[in-house]
């Protein structure tokens, strides 16, 4: 009988100890995508992950099971949330004499601009070439010229991705540019 505890007990440790590796098999990943059959009941345990929307909004939930049980969540990864909202130094740094490429998730375009640090942007969105304005304010917004109308919005990094945000009349944020990546200098001479 004693050994049949003991081998008992053995099994029981090593099954629940590769429960707990595999549990840090995922929380080691990156971003784990969302089934296309969601959820119906989750746990209540208590594993922050923070879910990536349609949309690019994200939004902490309580485990993984109940951020995919959301239809307009696509992804998660492991810990909850970061957003800050950047200073006017940070966007000058950001901005200035680099080429961005971002996406307007509204309207499914990408584009590809270069900064000056004279104050115009030029780039190519959708195989047209088009220049404008942009200076950054002392409530650290970035403003860009658009029909000769300057608009200001904040930027936003969450979770390591640098978003263009307006806020509207109820307080809610909505993205309106996502940042994929910046790069040093003029690379494609615009």
């Amino acid at each position: 009988m004693k050994i049949l505890m003991s081998v008992f007990f053995g099994l029981l440790v090593s099954v629940l100890g590769a429960s707990a590796s595999g549990i840090n098999d995922i929380n080691s990943s990156n971003k784990v995508l969302c089934p296309d059959e969601r959820p119906m009941i989750c746990t209540r345990e208590y594993q922050p992950v923070c879910g990536v929307n349609h949309d690019n909004t994200s939004k902490t939930y309580s485990n993984g099971c109940t951020a995919c049980s959301n239809p307009d969540v696509i992804s998660y990864s492991p810990l909850a949330c970061t957003e800050r909202t950047l200073s006017s130094e940070e966007l000058v740094e950001l901005f200035s004499g680099n080429t961005y490429v971002a996406v307007i998730p509204s309207r499914k375009l990408k584009m590809t601009v270069y900064v000056d640090p004279d104050g115009t942007m030029r780039g190519m969105q959708n195989g047209h070439k088009f220049s404008s304005k942009w200076k950054v304010n002392d409530k650290g917004e970035i403003c860009v010229s658009y029909r000769d109308k300057m608009s200001c919005r904040i930027v936003m990094e969450q979770n390591g991705v640098y978003k263009k945000f307006k806020i509207n009349e109820q307080g809610q944020k909505i993205v309106l540019v996502v940042y994929q990546s910046f790069v040093q200098g003029n690379v494609h001479n615009y």
